[in-house]
């Protein structure tokens, strides 16, 4: 008979394989995970807010010339920046 082998037993078992990554848990999926992801966050997050203040400003301005094209661009723009914000809050990069 032939003598077996002493194999190290992994820790956690095999249910800890199964166990969810703490980063998409509770509250923190909703943040960016990774300093890329994070300077993305802030970048357009900043974008959106600035745009969103370009809508009242540009509001002010339209009632004065008439010309609300300034308007629906500021607001197109803080819909795709707050969207983009979105996708680098919730998005996850996989780790090579």
């Amino acid at each position: 008979m032939a003598p077996k082998k002493n194999k190290p037993k992994r820790a956690g078992g095999r249910r800890a394989n199964y166990a969810p990554l703490a980063h998409t848990v509770g509250a923190r999926r909703f943040f960016p995970f990774g300093w890329i992801m994070w300077v993305g966050w802030l970048m357009f997050g900043l974008l959106a807010v600035a745009m969103f203040v370009e809508i009242f400003i540009a509001a002010a301005a339209a009632t004065q010339d008439g010309y609300w094209g300034d308007v629906f661009g500021a607001v197109l723009m803080t819909v795709l920046f707050g969207w983009i914000f979105w996708l680098f809050g919730t998005s996850r990069l996989k780790e090579l």
